[in-house]
């Protein structure tokens, strides 16, 4: 079971209820493999509905093969081993057959969350369709440049904090901060009084700085380094 996790020493929203929230597939697993957790947008992207998924084993659900057709999802994949802890590795291309047939590219990503039995961590795979694109180059206002021209320079932090994490500016972490605690673009939006667009470009950098892949990932990030 995932827990309820904590940054700044403030308990943050159930994890599930992020995941559940987001638009890309996101489904976690135990130290068995066995799924136990499946939102909505990965029924979109596979077809499988959750309660098809939901207690099986990963490799039985996913059946995934690497673009050279080779069997990526086995019941010995070594992922198990990162209930233990560990890095989790990069993002990786998958393909995949829906139910209806039609199979489909994804990249898939991988991120650990607190489980609720002590010193364990559940595996959560984020999966979206196609590859990523690269984002176009990124802009702000000039309204919106001198409300945060003292925000440019990365803040610095312990040794012990990730070297991305030392990149992100206050304004970044201030954004990253409302992220973990639920809070939406047009919600951050108001309360930091910056465009939209500007919010979204925060976030695109400082999730470029983690080297994660989606906002989902980067709270989980944040919980795992205790960056507040």
């Amino acid at each position: 079971m995932i827990a309820r996790f904590r940054v700044g020493g403030k308990t943050l929203p159930s994890f599930p209820d992020l995941m559940s929230r987001s638009v890309d597939g996101v489904f976690a697993l135990d130290a068995n493999q066995t799924i136990t957790f499946w939102n909505q947008a990965s029924e979109n992207i596979t077809g499988i509905p959750a309660t098809h998924a939901l207690g099986r084993c990963c490799h039985e659900v996913m059946k995934g093969h690497d673009l050279q057709g080779k069997p990526l999802c086995k019941c010995d994949c070594p992922l198990s081993s990162l209930t233990r802890g560990g890095p989790p590795p990069s993002a990786l291309p998958m393909r995949i057959e829906r139910t209806d047939g039609h199979k489909v590219q994804l990249k898939v990503s991988t991120m650990l969350v607190p489980s609720s039995r002590e010193g364990q961590w559940s595996i959560v795979h984020v999966m979206r369709h196609g590859r990523d694109h690269q984002p176009a180059a990124l802009r702000q206002d000039d309204a919106d440049n001198s409300k945060d021209s003292t925000e440019i320079q990365p803040v610095g932090c312990q040794h012990q904090v990730p070297t991305g994490a030392c990149l992100l500016t206050g304004r970044e972490r201030e954004v990253l901060r409302l992220l973990a605690h639920g809070v939406n673009v047009e919600a951050i939006s108001e309360q930091l009084h910056l465009s939209i667009a500007t919010v979204r470009n925060h976030i695109q950098r400082l999730m470029a700085k983690l080297d994660v892949h989606s906002r989902l990932e980067a709270v989980a990030y944040a919980h795992r380094h205790q960056i507040d």
